[in-house]
């Protein structure tokens, strides 16, 4: 531990530690889904100068479970450069997800450093940058990591006993390009709030009065109202849409409150104790390392949710606001994806250390921070067969394939540039046909389905054997009898509807 004396040695090991992660998880190809055909798209538009939100992929508004019109511009941009050199090749932009990555490693120590030893805090950050969750996402090319990026550094930055006006100015910055880049981020900007709130209620019961002095002297309230104006200025007028972003989570917001929270509350909170133990989670198809990884799972919820009752008591700060946030969005929205949690994932390591912390000391006297390596190499232990097996070889049924391909191929040869497809992943479609495309919306009726697709005027669906094409099967069977059909790839098939 003698070596962690010489400042720079941590920051040298993080170096070397960094090095591993440019040769896993990065491929050729990417795994099904079309999030990350949309953030390809705008990058592409916004590389060539065109509006960004020009995607080709046409929005059904009754789908609300599926995607927003465009997603912000924050990732996009990132992506632009890329794009620009390399167009849409999937390697450059996982190299480029990498070195985010790799930045993030040193700002998860950066953080960690604030509250830990320098041993401890290389433990942390190493443990969450090799996580199964972590690995898996840099292999995707989506924004999550890069937004658990600018969280943290916010987090790193507002971690402070003085604010100087540059570092006001730079919080400001952080959380505007945390929220540019996924508007979740926005919980962010209500945590401080919500700190700035009960920090002035308690400051007004000590000094028995409300003073208007202390509003204007909270750093809070300039942070808020700068990145707010910031994204105001940024989405409103330079990244302008014809739909806003914030129209598709209304929906999700308008289905909580015209529902039961109580209801809604007793049916997710299992789903948020799975968010807590996911990030624990490796792969692995050896038994006893399994075993183990699903100890530390279990144990992960029991430490997590202790570590954060104990930080509420001894200091209660933005970051105990921000988490709580976290929670009550994985709770109470019908989505319950993982990736919502991440920008949570440094309080949740954060809260197990603090509860590990607090109990080790009547378990033994040996060093703690002998015992965080220990762990550390032991966890990293139990997911090595996974870092293994995604350094070598990609996830069984990636694409493009040959037969994808071919099929795009042909339909950006015989289909016309003005008639709309419609597909399961019309995002995806748009990006390698450059079609106009549209998915169904399963929450509606067919027959209101039917009536959408007659507005405008909708010439084609494509159906792929074994992806959701039971769905739109009973569609063709049921509500619309196609005219014409061609198998124009082994497992495509394109259906005339008109």
């Amino acid at each position: 531990m003698s070596l962690f004396k010489n400042k720079y040695f941590p920051y040298l090991l993080l170096l070397l530690f960094s090095v591993p992660l440019f040769f896993i998880n990065i491929h050729d190809v990417h795994s099904w889904g079309d999030d990350f055909a949309q953030y390809i798209r705008e990058a592409l538009n916004l590389a060539h100068g065109k509006p960004y939100y020009q995607s080709g992929y046409i929005y059904n508004p009754y789908n609300t479970d599926y995607a927003p019109a465009q997603y912000p511009p924050g990732y996009p941009l990132l992506l632009a450069p890329v794009v620009k050199m390399w167009g849409i090749a999937i390697r450059p932009m996982l190299y480029m997800n990498t070195i985010i990555a790799a930045g993030l490693l040193f700002a998860l120590f950066a953080y960690f450093r604030k509250h830990t030893s320098a041993v401890t805090a290389t433990c942390l950050a190493t443990a969450i940058s090799y996580s199964g969750v972590m690995i898996e996402l840099k292999g995707n090319i989506l924004s999550d990591t890069s937004c658990l990026l600018f969280v943290t550094l916010y987090l790193t930055v507002r971690n402070a006993r003085s604010f100087p006006v540059w570092r006001i100015m730079l919080l400001i910055f952080l959380l505007a390009m945390a929220v540019l880049i996924r508007s979740q981020a926005i919980l962010l900007a209500a945590a401080e709030a919500l700190y700035f709130l009960v920090s002035w209620i308690k400051t007004a019961i000590q000094k028995k009065g409300i003073s208007l002095k202390d509003l204007y002297r909270s750093p809070s309230a300039y942070i808020i109202a700068g990145s707010l104006a910031v994204n105001f200025i940024l989405n409103r007028i330079v990244f302008k849409a014809p739909i806003t972003t914030a129209s598709f989570y209304d929906r999700f917001i308008q289905q909580t409150i015209h529902g039961n929270l109580k209801d809604i509350a007793e049916a997710n909170i299992s789903l948020v104790l799975k968010n807590l133990s996911a990030f624990f989670y490796y792969n692995t198809y050896n038994g006893f390392y399994k075993s183990g990884i699903s100890f530390v799972q279990n144990l992960s919820v029991v430490f997590s949710v202790t570590g954060f009752i104990i930080c509420l008591v001894r200091r209660l700060s933005v970051d105990e606001f921000f988490f709580l946030l976290m929670c009550l969005l994985v709770m109470f929205l019908p989505v319950h994806d993982q990736r919502y949690f991440l920008p949570a994932i440094p309080l949740l390591f954060f809260y197990c250390f603090t509860t590990f912390s607090a109990i080790l000391p009547a378990i033994t006297k040996v060093d703690g921070r002998v015992i965080g390596v220990v762990v550390t190499l032991a966890y990293l232990r139990m997911g090595f067969g996974y870092l293994e097996r995604a350094a070598k070889e990609p996830l069984p049924g990636c694409m493009p394939q040959a037969r994808d391909i071919a099929a795009f191929k042909y339909l950006t040869n015989h289909v016309d540039d003005s008639d709309i497809i419609i597909f399961t992943k019309p995002r995806l479609l748009a990006l390698f046909t450059n079609k106009r495309s549209i998915n169904t919306a399963w929450q509606i009726p067919m027959e209101q389905d039917k009536k959408i697709f007659d507005s405008l005027q909708v010439k084609y669906m494509l159906v792929v054997d074994g992806l959701d094409d039971s769905y739109y099967n009973d569609y063709l069977r049921n509500i619309q009898h196609p005219t014409d059909s061609v198998r124009i790839a082994d497992g495509y098939t394109l259906y005339s509807l008109r």
